[in-house]
């Protein structure tokens, strides 16, 4: 199986072979397309992200030490970074992705069309889903 790391290798590749953030950035809304939607039923308020300009709600499983989540948005953009995100960590040890140390926004021109408040809330995003994976390797 791929580490975190090695899919992360290969979403960097990917986006910086599309071009410009624009472009980047429609490839965003091509993946929020894969990101199969939350049922109703889990959106609720302990599951959204608080901090975010848009709505997140994430639902977070752990088994056996093997980390899962399903996540939705009211954003097509923010789908696109949260179907990147389940392709990441969805698979992998509690422990790996309580400690990865995630580059990709940063390698890939698409946080050039971000605005900072939607940039920390994506920090928050992955925050809650490392915070989460390290509660449960404990």
């Amino acid at each position: 199986m791929e580490t975190i790391y090695e899919r992360e290798r290969r979403f960097i590749k990917d986006f910086n072979e599309i071009g410009d953030s624009f472009d980047q950035y429609a490839y965003l809304i091509e993946l929020s397309c894969l990101l199969p939607p939350l049922p109703e039923e889990l959106k609720t308020d302990e599951n959204v992200v608080s901090g975010c300009q848009s709505t997140v709600w994430l639902d977070i499983r752990t088994d056996g030490g093997i980390f899962r989540f399903s996540s939705d948005s009211n954003t097509l953009i923010i789908k696109g970074v949260l179907y990147i995100l389940q392709e990441l960590f969805n698979g992998q040890a509690v422990s790996e992705v309580a400690t990865a140390n995630l580059s990709f926004l940063r390698e890939t021109a698409i946080m050039d069309t971000f605005e900072s408040s939607r940039q920390k809330g994506l920090g928050y995003v992955i925050a809650r889903l490392q915070a989460a994976a390290g509660a449960a390797k404990q």
